[in-house]
């Protein structure tokens, strides 16, 4: 009876410390997102670059009204996703009149070459009813374009027909012009605009990486424009 009841002591104890270290796991602290992609959450190339926004920056604006009013960056935040994925998100905004946009910037953390990580990422930006995807200017500029030759799909390296490379706004001249055609929304998610449904629309938004947004054309003919005096 004593070597059975050693035995089962010996068990019971062996069991208790199996419990115990398996208590240990479960409250060990999870690494960030961050750690897990070895990488941080630091973004280079386009998408910082994108207008030098920085918070509590004000920028001057003119409604084609006439009216002249600021749009203030009033958050920018960086984080790493579950997958990996980097975002940079700013948001620009108007007291009055009310204008609120939403530039959200999203790129890999992996790369293939130092020309793709310059490259590479995307700017949506939220604009009242409107959807505007942003690129990189130098990207469109050779970028592969598909046409119909002798009816057939032939491609090419060229410059994308959204480059229009220079434009004068309120008599400032801006170069490395892009025009992005914006998409309406019909629906709108009460929790996630990225599943809100859109349709083409006539709204326009000019950028270049160096002043961010330069111009917003709406559907009814109005626009907000950047009002620079002088300098480029």
């Amino acid at each position: 009876m004593t070597k059975l009841n050693s035995k089962l002591l010996t068990l019971a104890c062996s069991t208790l410390a199996l419990l115990c270290a398996c208590g240990e796991l479960e409250t060990q602290p999870i690494d960030s997102n961050s750690q897990r992609c070895s990488d941080n959450s630091k973004i280079t190339g386009f998408l910082p670059d994108f207008g030098g926004y920085k918070k509590g920056q004000s920028i001057p604006f003119k409604h084609s009204d006439g009216y002249l009013f600021s749009l203030m960056v009033t958050d920018r935040q960086n984080y790493i996703d579950d997958f990996c994925q980097k975002h940079l998100n700013t948001s620009l905004e108007s007291p009055y009149p009310i204008y609120s946009i939403l530039l959200s910037g999203k790129t890999n953390t992996f790369y293939y070459d130092e020309k793709d990580k310059q490259n590479s990422g995307l700017i949506e930006v939220d604009f009242g009813q409107y959807r505007f995807s942003l690129r990189n200017p130098n990207a469109l500029k050779n970028t592969l374009i598909t046409t119909k030759v002798n009816d057939k799909d032939t491609m090419f390296y060229g410059i994308d027909s959204s480059y229009i490379d220079t434009i004068k706004i309120n008599d400032v001249m801006y170069t490395g012009v892009v025009v992005s055609r914006g998409e309406k929304l019909t629906h709108m998610s009460n929790t996630d605009f990225q599943n809100s449904n859109t349709v083409a629309s006539d709204a326009k938004l000019y950028y270049n990486t160096k002043k961010g947004i330069l111009k917003i054309e709406m559907e009814d003919g109005s626009h907000i424009s950047i009002n620079e005096k002088g300098g480029k």
